[in-house]
């Protein structure tokens, strides 16, 4: 579970808020150019391949995202793949039975023939445990089928009132909301506001699109504040506060007054019927946004984009109403989720319960998906090992690192659990879906270790 973010999708700026206002039509959305204004308390430095709870996941700004030079295998000096004999895949089965012993039996495991579907190795492969971060395979699954790959959120500022005096920021569930863009909004919103004589306002923050915030099942007191904030529709920089659509709404205060707008008071309230757009800001496409997801393993992202799915679905406002909608939009691709218990989006909860057989089946469907797999398995979206995201530290010791460049994952970390479910590229040239959940075990380098060589097996490598 973890890491950091790249740069916004790059349109064009108002920095007067004023071409297209000066027409009389509300200024565009602004969106984050490179690079965006990142506070420095903002983000949770990422410590992929450290030890303990949630050592793989990530809070915070999602930093760029920089291609490493190389994606693959490991090269050879003179820059062709180096070449790896390869180990007979007649033989696979026998020897991901015999490095799986180590993990008792809180272990699940399944590689399935990517081409074929069929299965080649299973082991309790529909015992449910704890799967940590892979949990956020299905949130990004749910948040596609909702709303499409290049769907962006676009945060709208309105007035109302009879005066027109009154003034709204609106929260959409967007988790990429810098200061640079709320700053911008400003500053077409005060532009706006002087093209109409308005100099004085009531600032209204709205982030009735999801409820009141509740904890989800199976969060931990220290969760909240260290790993993942409450789930609010609205909030800016990724940062970590309690009342996160407030702390925006200070800021867009503030950038108001900076403005000549005065502004007589800030409380949170719903958007007056009839109110009319004024500015607004969009994020970048949501197939960026779950690509830096699955990458860093984004606890917050992944939240938000579970609520906001479910309320665009029309859910219940509960827990219940959103996990349960995650939970059909993974059926609908015919992927079985018996035994799984999903009671959140990220993975934190340890109430969650998946089986290998689960994520290896939405992995596998996720693969052949004409739309969705460009995005999973793009170089900015799920970890490549020994090169970038939670994987970047990873199969670093030999044998193991035999896989380097060969295994695309997600990763998941609990104290007493690891997890990595994704696509292995074989030295036979062939590719092979893996799934492997181990719980009951401290969450360290040896259990790291032990997962890198079970997944590495499967590119026949060692």
């Amino acid at each position: 579970m973890r890491h950091p973010r790249r740069t916004a999708t790059t349109t064009t700026l108002l920095t007067a808020a004023g071409l297209v206002a000066a027409l009389g039509l509300a200024a565009p959305a602004t969106a984050d150019p490179a690079p965006a204004r990142v506070p420095a308390q903002a983000t949770t430095p990422p410590d992929p391949g450290g030890s303990g709870e949630h050592s793989e996941t990530t809070t915070g700004v999602v930093p760029p995202f920089v291609a490493p030079s190389h994606t693959g295998p490991a090269r050879s000096v003179d820059g062709t793949a180096r070449s790896t004999a390869g180990l007979p895949a007649s033989g696979l089965p026998t020897r991901l039975s015999s490095r799986s012993t180590s993990f008792g039996s809180s272990f699940s495991g399944s590689v399935f023939d990517t081409s074929s579907g069929s299965r080649i190795w299973s082991k309790q492969a529909t015992k449910a445990l704890r799967p940590g971060s892979t949990m956020k395979l299905l949130t990004a699954t749910t948040a596609l089928r909702t709303f499409g790959t290049r769907h962006r959120f676009v945060t709208p500022v309105l007035r109302a009132g009879s005066r027109g005096d009154y003034v709204y920021l609106k929260g959409v569930g967007d988790p990429t909301v810098s200061s640079y863009r709320l700053d911008q909004m400003a500053a077409s919103t005060a532009y706006q506001l002087k093209k109409r004589g308005i100099r004085s306002i009531s600032l209204r923050v709205d982030d009735t699109l999801f409820p009141a915030p509740r904890n989800a099942t199976g969060w931990e007191a220290s969760d909240v504040g260290q790993w993942v904030t409450p789930v609010r529709a609205l909030v800016h920089d990724g940062r970590m506060v309690s009342d996160t659509s407030m702390d925006a709404g200070d800021r867009f205060r503030s950038e108001l007054r900076s403005r000549g707008i005065s502004v007589r008071d800030l409380r949170r309230g719903a958007t007056a019927s009839g109110a009319q757009q004024i500015a607004s800001g969009r994020s970048p496409e949501l197939r960026t946004i779950v690509g830096d997801m699955l990458r860093v393993s984004h606890n917050d992202y992944a939240e938000k984009l579970l609520w906001a799915s479910g309320m665009k679905a029309g859910t219940s406002r509960t827990w219940a109403g959103v996990t349960s909608y995650s939970r059909s939009q993974v059926a609908g691709y015919g992927v079985s989720t018996y035994g799984s218990v999903i009671a959140d989006g990220s993975g934190l909860s340890r109430s969650d319960r998946l089986t290998s057989h689960t994520l290896a089946q939405l992995v596998l469907a996720l693969r052949k998906h004409p739309s969705l797999g460009p995005v999973i398995f793009a170089d900015a979206s799920l970890p490549i090992a020994g090169r970038t995201g939670t994987l970047q530290n990873r199969f670093e010791t030999a044998p193991a690192s035999c896989a380097v460049g060969r295994v695309r994952a997600k990763t998941g970390s609990l104290r007493d659990a690891g997890a990595m479910a994704g696509i292995a590229k074989g030295t036979d040239g062939k590719e092979r879906v893996f799934a492997v959940v181990s719980n009951g075990q401290p969450y360290d380098a040896d259990l790291r270790g032990r997962i890198d060589a079970l997944v590495a097996t499967t590119t026949l490598c060692m």
